[in-house]
């Protein structure tokens, strides 16, 4: 029988938990970035991480005005209305950008606003219209240092052409049932595009 000494037995208490740590998926950094302001107030905290961490729901409203959590990976119906609720780990402008089926993108935003450090922020009511197919919405949380937020969104958006990776920007993305989680660990700001698939009833 092999016997831990206590030292060796230390090790592999501490091994276990920073193998822990890596394995830490992406919605749980998400969630620690939001709370970090809460929790580095206490003294001795080291200061909250410059990284940039949002999550996004889209939420479908119901005739009766009820708001419901609904996987982008489902199908849409023409007409459907819906909110887009997010999370951010900083405060900032966050804008809402339209790609039609067509492949036309607006240069002005559907809906602009503020997001502030573990609050809700939930968009006025969007509607899905017009030709049935995907319709991609961009959400960007603007970065902290930007002037021409959509030219730098089209930078973005070619970097990840074809949801490829981008040699540029280090980003981490999980995908639930309920919510999409991004981190950007070099705080250059985010942009979540959601696949909303629509057809008419």
């Amino acid at each position: 029988m092999k016997l831990f000494t206590p030292t060796l037995l230390a090790a592999a208490v501490l091994a276990s938990a920073s193998c822990a740590a890596l394995a830490a998926d992406t919605k749980d950094i998400v969630l620690d970035r939001v709370l970090a302001p809460v929790v580095t107030t206490m003294p001795g905290n080291p200061p909250p991480s410059n990284s940039d961490a949002m999550a996004v729901s889209v939420l479908l409203e119901t005739a009766g005005g009820t708001l419901i959590p609904k996987s982008t990976d489902t199908l849409f119906h023409t007409g459907d209305r819906f909110r887009v609720k997010l999370l951010s780990s900083r405060e900032g402008k966050v804008s809402l950008y339209n790609t039609t089926p067509r492949g036309d993108t607006n240069p002005s935003p559907v809906w602009q606003g503020e997001v502030h450090v573990g609050m809700e922020t939930i968009s006025p009511r969007l509607a899905l219209a017009g030709t049935s197919g995907v319709d991609q919405l961009h959400i960007v949380m603007e970065p902290t240092q930007e002037t021409s937020v959509f030219g730098w969104l089209g930078n973005w958006l070619r970097s990840f052409k074809d949801g490829g990776a981008s040699k540029d920007i280090r980003l981490d993305v999980q995908n639930t049932s309920s919510a999409t989680y991004l981190v950007n660990a070099n705080g250059q700001g985010l942009v979540s595009t959601v696949r909303i698939m629509h057809t008419a009833r």
